[in-house]
């Protein structure tokens, strides 16, 4: 070999290798940058799994026979009520320190604090009633942080004789007191004009709760648990508006964050969660139970969190904190102060105070990590305050401070499978249908001009095909439904038909027409469909539909129509799909041997016999990995679904409704989720079971590709 030809060899074998190097080190860069975003969307959503830590601090002891607590939302200080009539402020580092209730006369009788730890309400040995409203007060001393706390009384009434304290609502500017008497109770309020609302009860009541606004209040006596309404009440005695039979006495009550849940403890250890809901008669109320956590020891205590669904429950046997919608106890207190009635949750929710019946106070910090966010809530119909039955329901974000996340992922994942099949009802019978035409039947000079015309459909931006939809299909769709429908049914019959003509035409007739000649044909059979169920359509809605048939369809169906929904999804999401699914089909078409059609052809069979008998099982595996491809680009898609369907989450398999797939919430919500918080780690899991249905979507191809393969592969042989 000469010395110019092992230059050239040598120079062409290194090209080689630094060529096999480059399409190597691609290669491993994309599986590196797979396998980085699994193990990235694995990360995020690890801490979902996490239970939450309670972790037990300082104890002081300054209480002095202690009636009430509160605790500023900085986890600073904790203020006991003592019967001596005194505020004693015990602070996380410091020496506890005793301020007077100026007007207040030792000892007091009994004292309460408000759910959101801002108002404390006392009767002292004068007989007056009196509710005090807490601050937290900062202050600087340089750059050192001074958190101190004030107390301010907003309401000073004479207390009833024989009276109990049940409740205390409101906020400083109108505070609601309900002190339980023989025969019911009474409310006393700083309102305008200051009437006391008294509320009938039969019995003596044991417990009760007020809402905020003072306009709902829940009384339970040994029997009977009763909501009343007081908006518009006057003098008037005011009657219950719904009541329900106890099983055991109740022991404490607690209205849940929004006002809507009364949560009720008992001597049997129970908490039970009741709600008012409508009754079967027009305008009336009832109470139906929402919930039950069971335990072991009568309830002495029960605090709500102020952020949440999240409620602490004290027992003779110890504590837990437990979530209202997930239906169970997310953690136990360990060492928890033997008989402390006191208890609360802090403002932030990040710590736990209790004080014991020796004055002794304990704290704990506590991660609640993501309680409102289980298996459950994520995938079984869970019963929502405001509910009357369980449902599968996705709605992240609310309109006030007491909403809870609904975010069960089942209607996105029903919606991203609706989406992707009514896509494919429109996508897959065209694009196969048109690839086994242009690769078996169509002349060479359509082939050669149809084949790049359908590729270059994929060029299209999805944002303009869903902009397309949205504007100008969805409302032709709606004016014309009727005709639309007509359309699925005429165009098959009128193909169907065309083709049994066809075959029952002379032979001489159909050898003269070929080519271009049938594809004119053709297309005169459907514009003649077309123009004739349009023609028709308003013909066909007055006979059928009484001329309305969106109206129809709500009244005999219950289903509403909703201007972009799943038909139109399906005819956009499909356009961007045809392409797809017809060059991976007109490829397996073109890979069968054509020697295998020609022994067909020869052997006596007809062109469609030769694609029916040969071509078709042939290409089988090659189909169905067309079909499986275009079905992952269907679930992956997020423009087309996001302008085409209105991404409304709501559960419904009808083709006339909307939707929102898994990645449309994605795209929608991620931008405005909270780093770190429960909406942001759920659309991580969204993420991560979206790239979990492509894989598994795509293996399922292979292997019935590969099974398809070793069926029909002889007859590719």
């Amino acid at each position: 070999m000469s010395p110019l030809a092992t230059s050239r060899l040598r120079r062409s074998r290194a090209v080689d290798r630094a060529v096999a190097a480059l399409i190597t080190m691609g290669g491993s860069t994309v599986l590196l940058a797979v396998a980085f975003l699994l193990v990235f969307l694995v990360a995020q959503c690890l801490p979902l799994l996490r239970t939450g830590t309670l972790h037990p601090r300082e104890t002081a002891v300054d209480g002095r026979n202690p009636l009430a607590a509160l605790e500023d939302e900085y986890r600073e200080n904790v203020v006991v009520i003592g019967r001596d009539g005194a505020a004693h402020v015990v602070p996380k580092a410091g020496t506890p320190s005793t301020r007077s209730l100026d007007g207040v006369h030792p000892p007091l009788l009994q004292a309460r604090t408000d759910a959101a730890g801002t108002l404390v309400a006392l009767e002292d040995a004068a007989g007056t009633l009196q509710v005090w409203a807490f601050r937290t007060e900062v202050s600087w001393q340089g750059d050192r942080r001074i958190i101190g706390v004030a107390l301010q009384r907003v309401l000073e009434v004479p207390f009833p004789g024989g009276g109990h304290l049940l409740a205390v609502a409101g906020d400083r500017e109108t505070p609601f007191v309900m002190v339980g008497t023989g025969d019911g109770a009474t409310v006393f309020s700083d309102s305008n004009d200051g009437t006391a609302v008294r509320l009938q009860l039969g019995p003596a009541p044991q417990v009760g709760a007020l809402s905020r606004d003072g306009t709902e209040a829940w009384l339970a006596s040994r029997h009977e648990l009763a909501w009343f309404s007081l908006a518009g009440a006057g003098e008037a005695p005011v009657a219950s508006r719904a009541t329900v039979p106890l099983a055991a006495v109740p022991t404490a009550a607690v209205l849940v964050l929004g006002d809507v849940t009364c949560l009720l403890g008992d001597e049997s250890g129970t908490v039970k969660a009741w709600q008012v809901v409508t009754g079967p008669v027009a305008g009336s109320r009832v109470l139906d139970l929402a919930g039950a956590f069971p335990g072991r020891g009568a309830v002495r205590a029960l605090a709500v969190s102020q952020r949440d669904k999240t409620f602490g429950i004290v027992r003779q046997d110890g504590a837990q904190l437990a979530y209202l919608t997930g239906g169970r106890v997310l953690m136990s207190f360990p060492d928890f102060p033997k008989g402390a009635a006191v208890f609360g949750l802090t403002p932030r929710v990040d710590g736990v105070f209790a004080v014991a019946g020796d004055g002794s106070v304990h704290r704990w910090s506590l991660d609640l990590a993501y309680p409102e966010v289980s298996a459950k809530t994520l995938f079984l119909p869970v019963r929502y305050e405001g509910f009357t039955k369980p449902e599968l329901t996705w709605q992240s974000t609310g309109g006030n401070e007491s909403f809870e996340p609904k975010l069960s992922l089942v209607p996105l994942f029903v919606g991203t499978v609706k989406g992707a099949l009514y896509a494919l009802l429109f996508s897959a019978p065209l694009a196969l249908a048109a690839a086994l035409f242009v690769s078996q039947f169509a002349p060479r000079g359509l082939r050669q001009l149809g084949k790049p015309a359908v590729e270059l459909m994929a060029a299209l931006p999805s944002v303009v095909i869903g902009f397309l939809a949205a504007l100008f299909l969805a409302p032709l769709v709606q004016r014309h439904i009727v005709g639309t429908l007509g359309l699925f049914v005429l165009i098959p019959l009128t193909l169907l038909a065309g083709a049994a003509a066809w075959e029952a035409a002379p032979v001489r007739w159909r050898r003269r027409v070929g080519g271009w000649w049938e594809v004119a044909l053709v297309a005169v059979l459907l514009s003649g469909a077309v123009t004739a169920v349009f023609a028709l359509e308003g013909a066909v809605e007055r006979m059928l539909f009484t001329g309305d048939f969106k109206g129809w369809l709500l009244g005999s169906a219950g289903v509403t129509y909703d201007q972009r929904n799943a038909v139109i999804v399906g005819f956009a999401l499909g356009f961007a799909v045809i392409p797809i699914i017809f060059t991976l089909a007109e490829d397996a078409f073109s890979n069968v041997p054509q020697s295998l059609i020609s022994a067909s052809l020869a052997l006596g069979a007809t062109r469609w016999q030769a694609a029916r008998t040969v071509a078709i099982p042939a290409a089988s595996p090659g189909l169905f990995a067309a079909v499986m491809t275009g079905f992952g680009r269907a679930v992956g898609e997020t423009m087309i679904v996001l302008m085409a369907t209105g991404n409304t989450p709501i559960l419904s398999l009808s083709p006339f409704n909307g939707m929102r797939t898994m990645s449309a919430g994605i795209a929608v919500e991620l931008p405005e989720a909270p780093y770190g918080g429960s909406l942001y780690r759920v659309l991580i899991l969204t993420a991560l079971l979206l790239f979990a249905m492509t894989f598994v979507l795509n293996t399922a191809a292979v292997v019935v590709s590969n099974r398809l393969r070793r069926r029909f592969g002889k007859l590719a042989a």
